[in-house]
């Protein structure tokens, strides 16, 4: 058994939200969503370390979540991605539009 060690540096300003389970569903994006915009905080952490699968529509609600905060002031950035999630990331060439920590 491994285990997996991430350094997230976040700032006071930052609100850290982690997804529940090991797949990154468009459901459990939806409900990150509702909190992220209920947050107060300038940028957006979400942690996906303990994700190992994501779906394509669990991303496109991140896209439209980060052009939400972005109209505000705010951002969004991703930290932990790996396994299946990271690859359906890179694939679908999200870098350019949801930046990683």
């Amino acid at each position: 058994m491994s285990a997996l060690y991430v350094d997230i540096s976040v700032r006071a300003a930052d609100a850290l939200l982690a997804p529940q389970g090991h797949c990154f569903s468009h459901a459990e994006a939806c409900r990150l969503v509702v909190r992220a915009l209920g947050a107060q905080a300038q940028r957006i952490v979400i942690d996906l370390a303990r994700i190992d699968d994501a779906t394509t529509s669990a991303f496109a609600q991140l896209v439209l979540l980060r052009r939400s905060l972005r109209k505000t002031g705010r951002d969004l950035c991703l930290t932990g991605l790996h396994d299946r999630a990271e690859n359906l990331f890179n694939v679908n060439r999200l870098d350019g539009v949801l930046p990683r920590q």
